[in-house]
């Protein structure tokens, strides 16, 4: 417990002190709010005619613990919020010596569910010291303490929120007992849940707190906590001694006594809750009654005869009530005592109906000796109770308003009624017929009687046999009236009344006696009568499976003919498509007794590719009751006779050895017999036509494409060691056959080795061999550019140089004599010896 709250615990109980605080009772609730959150209420029951004001304390300190390890889970302060008297059950009854106040204490908690999720359950407890010192039944009450206890399950239950509320005992009454008189005391409870309540009687709990620490000033301790000591004679059974002793209904939770001796008890009772058959939690009420000598109260009595009879009835007998006797019990109750007030009332026993009424005085004020020492009553059955053959108890209670409870005399009732009788009430039709032939025009019309011989107010409707009457041009108006009614009915018989072959109605009449609906019927049926003959479809095609070409025009005709001449209509459908997806054309006119309608098509490569198309030709009549649409399905199949078309080439070979820059150029020829629309592309592979430098032009047309291909070797064919070039010959036919040819290029590079220079030159001047060079020789080789040629002497000595490819020495400066030469190409160089000779 965190030291500032201790602190704050100590000043609230030292400012208390050693005193007895006469608390008479009380018990814990807890009520689900949302959520998490509870709002926990301690009621506390003081004795305000000897209790110490000084223990009535503001504010409390309540401790919750967890029942599976007795661990104290937290503290909470909770302030006295509202404090009320506690009522007596007669205010005539009033004892001087008794008066309690109802202190209520509470706070909002919240239960977090990660702590309060042990199956186990857990309690709340809050002890004072002390009770009152007058008190018979236990040893020392003025040492002995109060423990208020309450039991409650967890917030988390199999994972999954489990909501509760405790149950909610009934408030205590401050009435007091008398001796040797009949005590009744209700204290049973209700449950927010619809948990079930079993109560028993318990020994109160003592606790921990003495005189000298009435409230907990250290760490409060769990349970299991010691019970008050009883006086010789009593204990958990008999806590107030008497015929009976006292004891609680395990059920309904009335305590009742009839105590032997006056004096103060104190008790305990607790009220266990149960879901689904487990208990699931408990409150204990801790509570005194006080016990006086009290004047001799007398009994009321209560008398009952039949209405017309002379004698009284007899608790033993069973009172047999047939439907033409009076339905009424007289009743007569007094009181011996002087000057009393009584009360009558009934409460049945074995029934729930309350199909009955009083009549004349129930209460009033006996005056012994005079002319109103009775009182007098009528107890009258409404016409419509029925026990139905069983034997029904009603128990007729006058009870007086002596103290300290009220006394009573019950007289229970026994009886057989029998209803009233019934007559059902009765239907009929202005015709004897009940089944009619219609046809297209007629009316049908009759009226409808509905009757009672009991003059009972009777109604009269009619129902359509799985159709509805608003559908059809019926007027009927659904009508009620005292002992008879009357209803014409007319059905107007058009076209809409054709197109079924049987129709149902249902007159019914109705009557409710005694909530009871007693009902009779009378049904009819309409026919409609319908000679239609069914009409006929055909075509002038002699197959149904067509086989046509792509692009050959088809037409079909098709014929509806009708004997009764019925207006025809034709209409055609595809068969999971539609008819202008495809250029499918369906025009029709129809007319009385026939209808003619034509079907046009050209195929389209479309149709080839769908294979199977299938069109459904429908014929329907206009008519009151049609036959089902007839029915004609042609289904087209598409072939395609492509002859495939031929591609050729100005060229023998298609494979060609190429030097570099070395032009050339093929010419392609295509042809096709269908004179189908020829396409001729070319398509270099594995690359570009346009990377390498190769064009191809091309003409297309109808049975005829021309093209040609041109290329000068480039570089690029060099890096391959074989380059191909696809021409392709494509036509546009439903079933089409492109051709190809391919044509393969091998392209050969120069090399610096094809140009070797001449050994030895004479530069005398005699035109003839003056000069070192190398004719032709180019200034790159694809990936290789010149950059310069060097001459040495045979010391490693540059004597010449030159950037040019095209250079020329002539031996200028030097001797004759052997000399070595580089030539560079960046990315290669070529080396050799030149000898000087003049």
């Amino acid at each position: 417990m965190p030291k500032r709250l201790l602190l704050l615990l100590v000043a609230l109980f030292l400012s208390i002190g050693a005193q007895a605080t006469h608390i008479v009772g009380g018990e814990f609730e807890m009520q689900h709010l949302n959520g998490y959150n509870y709002r926990l209420t301690l009621n506390l029951y003081f004795d305000n005619i000897n209790g110490n004001p000084g223990a009535l304390d503001q504010s409390i300190v309540v401790s919750i613990f967890s029942k599976a390890n007795n661990q104290l889970l937290r503290t909470q302060v909770m302030y006295l919020k509202n404090q009320s008297f506690v009522p007596y059950t007669n205010i005539d009854c009033t004892a001087g010596e008794l008066s309690t106040k109802r202190l209520v204490y509470y706070e909002t908690l919240y239960l977090d569910p990660n702590i309060y999720n042990d199956p186990a359950g857990y309690y709340v407890t809050w002890e004072r010291c002390c009770r009152n010192n007058t008190i018979n039944n236990i040893v020392s009450p003025e040492s002995a303490a109060q423990t208020f206890y309450m039991e409650f399950p967890p917030v988390i239950k199999d994972g999954s929120f489990f909501r509760n509320s405790s149950p909610v005992l009934f408030p205590p009454l401050s009435d007091y007992a008398c001796v040797n008189e009949l005590f009744y005391f209700d204290f049973n409870g209700t449950d927010p849940d619809g948990d079930s309540i079993v109560y028993d009687m318990v020994t109160p709990l003592n606790g921990y707190t003495t005189p000298s620490m009435p409230v907990y000033t250290t760490w409060p301790l769990p349970a299991p906590y010691p019970t008050v000591r009883w006086q010789p004679g009593y204990n958990a059974v008999t806590q107030v001694q008497g015929n009976p002793p006292m004891s609680i209904d395990r059920q309904t939770g009335q305590l009742t006594m009839r105590p032997r001796q006056k004096g103060l008890f104190v008790f305990g009772v607790r009220a266990q809750e149960y879901r689904n058959g487990k208990k699931i939690g408990e409150v204990r009420r801790d509570f005194q009654v006080l016990v006086l000598d009290c004047p001799r109260n007398a009994s009321p009595q209560v008398l009952a005869a039949a209405e017309g009879q002379k004698d009284f009835y007899q608790e033993n007998e069973v009172l047999r009530i047939t439907p033409t006797d009076s339905r009424c019990v007289n009743i007569f109750f007094t009181d011996p005592d002087f000057s009393e007030f009584v009360s009558l009332r009934a409460r049945p026993v074995n029934f729930s109906s309350q199909d009955y009424t009083f009549e004349g005085k129930t209460s009033g004020n006996i005056n012994q000796g005079s002319a109103t020492d009775t009182l007098t009553a009528t107890l009258c059955f409404a016409e419509c109770f029925d026990t139905e053959g069983k034997v029904f108890k009603l128990d007729l209670i006058v009870e007086d308003d002596g103290c300290s409870l009220p006394r009573q005399d019950t007289l229970q009732v026994s009886f057989v009624i029998a209803p009233i009788q019934d007559t059902p009430p009765e239907i009929s039709l202005s015709t004897p017929e009940r089944l009619f032939s219609v046809k297209d025009g007629d009316q049908l019309t009759f009226d409808v009687l509905g009757t009672d011989p009991d003059e009972d107010v009777v109604s009269i409707k009619a129902v359509g046999q799985n159709f509805s009457l608003d559908g059809q041009d019926i007027t009927f108006e659904d009508r009620s009236g005292t002992g008879s009614v009357t209803s014409p009915f007319t059905w107007n018989i058009s076209c809409d009344a054709m197109k079924q072959d049987s129709y149902k109605i249902d007159f019914i009449v109705e009557s409710i006696v005694c909530n009871e609906l007693k009902s009779r019927k009378v049904t009819v049926e309409v026919k409609p009568e319908n000679n239609n003959t069914p009409p006929a479809i055909s075509t002038d095609q002699t197959a149904t499976v067509i086989e046509l070409e792509a692009g050959q025009p088809f037409e079909a005709k098709v014929f509806g003919k009708d004997v009764d001449l019925d207006l025809l209509m034709l209409s055609a459908q595809g068969e999971g498509f539609n008819l202008a997806d495809y250029g499918m054309q369906f025009v029709s006119t129809g007319s009385n007794g026939s209808a003619q309608g034509t079907f046009s098509w050209t195929p389209t490569c479309d149709a080839f590719q769908a294979g199977a198309l299938k069109v459904n030709f429908n014929l329907t009549e206009d008519v009151c009751a049609p036959s089902a649409a007839q029915q004609l399905a042609l289904e087209f199949r598409i072939k395609d006779t492509n002859t495939p078309p031929t591609l050729t080439s100005d060229k023998e070979v298609l494979r060609f050895d190429l030097a570099l820059n070395e032009p050339f150029e093929a010419k392609l020829f295509g042809e096709d017999m269908d004179l189908d629309n020829l396409i001729l592309t070319a398509t270099g592979e594995g690359f570009n036509l346009a990377d390498y430098g190769m064009t191809f032009n091309s003409t297309n047309g109808s049975g005829e494409a021309n093209g040609t291909f041109n290329w000068i070797a480039s570089c690029l064919g060099t890096e391959q060691e074989m380059v191909r070039v696809n021409f392709t010959l494509a036509e546009e036919a439903c079933d089409p056959s492109p051709q190809e040819i391919t044509m393969e290029f091998r392209v050969k590079a120069p090399s610096i080795n094809d140009f070797v220079p001449a050994n030895l030159f004479t530069p005398n001047g005699d035109g003839r061999n003056d000069f070192f060079e190398v004719p032709g020789l180019p200034t790159e080789f694809c990936s290789a550019t010149f950059t310069s040629i060097r001459v040495f002497n045979r010391w490693g000595k540059e004597v010449y140089s030159s950037n040019q490819s095209d250079f020329k020495w002539d031996g200028a400066g030097v001797n004759d004599g052997v000399y070595f030469y580089v030539i560079d190409y960046n990315t290669s160089k070529f080396k050799g010896s030149v000898t000087i000779v003049r």
